[in-house]
């Protein structure tokens, strides 16, 4: 049973200037250290943190978490298997959001190009 949907989209242009200005790091911005160091060592960094983005803010819609602090975001991690299919890792309030509504598997579809990149997320109980 379908107990959360999200979707998101942002410009990847966005993510680049974001990027330069460095307010959206880990620690003090959205992304974990892992995505950090995961789309650094990519050859499209910013297409890959849009994509990132756009999973975190589905995946926040969908658990219906309202964000007040960037670290919601952070509760959050998004990164593609070597196969190129998105994962998502939970903690913190948002955890207790997939606790409270039964969530067994959660299904991430991203879409990046050079312009834009979304996502579509769906919790299952």
């Amino acid at each position: 049973m379908i107990v959360g949907s999200g979707i998101d989209v942002i410009e990847s242009e966005r993510l680049e200037r974001e990027l330069e200005r460095a307010s959206w790091q880990a620690k003090h911005g959205i992304f974990t250290e892992n995505e950090v160091r995961a789309f650094y060592s990519s050859r499209n960094p910013a297409i890959l943190f849009a994509g990132c983005f756009a999973a975190k803010e589905a995946t926040l819609k969908a658990l219906g978490i309202e964000v007040s602090q960037l670290a919601h975001f952070r509760e959050i991690e998004a990164l593609p298997d070597p196969s190129g299919q998105w994962n998502l890792r939970v903690e913190g309030k948002s955890l207790s959001a997939c606790q409270k509504l039964g969530v067994q598997r959660t299904h991430v579809a991203v879409t990046t190009s050079k312009t834009l990149c979304g996502a579509v997320v769906v919790l299952e109980a």
